[in-house]
């Protein structure tokens, strides 16, 4: 018998089977690995956004004077919040006024008398639910319940890039 060295046509076959399988598995599974990525980035931002958002709110109401009636928007979408605070008060002022409200691109904004408009969420961030409640208590005591829901403008429309989040809370005017 002798003893022949290399391959075999058919052992050759399988080697370069064997590989190509393995090389395909790999490049799918980094794929996969960057579209998890990919939505974990897409949902931390809507979260991080929905909530900065809300802290902000939430702060506004509690340091304000009150809320003015004739300019907020209740029980709807979309709302607005007009608020009378003393809070960063125009040079020779004792209170202002500022309101929370979607402005053309549904981003939530901040405008506060005599100041530039902030946008609260980025532009990739849509609003697609901004309600609030004005409650008083038996005590005529007020509050504010406030439900956000915001999600990821795609515009390339891929699902892998949809996120939502959906905040809802409420804070006392403490008349600070």
């Amino acid at each position: 018998m002798t003893n022949k060295q290399g391959f075999t046509l058919i052992e050759l076959i399988i080697y370069i089977a064997t590989f190509a399988i393995i090389i395909v598995l790999l490049v799918t599974f980094v794929f996969n690995l960057m579209g998890v990525q990919a939505k974990i980035k897409v949902s931390k931002e809507v979260t991080e956004n929905s909530q900065r958002a809300m802290e902000i709110m939430l702060w506004h109401i509690k340091h304000s004077q009150g809320v003015y009636i004739s300019t907020s928007s209740f029980d709807s979408h979309p709302g607005q919040l007009s608020l009378k605070t003393t809070q960063n008060t125009p040079e020779g002022e004792i209170t202002t006024y500022l309101d929370f409200y979607l402005d053309n691109n549904n981003r939530l904004c901040l405008k506060q008398e005599e100041s530039e408009v902030t946008p609260l969420t980025s532009e990739r961030i849509e609003v697609n639910n901004l309600t609030f409640n004005h409650l008083i208590d038996s005590d005529n005591n007020q509050s504010i319940r406030i439900e956000l829901s915001a999600v990821y403008k795609d515009s390339r429309g891929k699902t892998i890039y949809q996120a939502t989040s959906t905040l809802i809370s409420t804070a006392n005017l403490r008349n600070d």
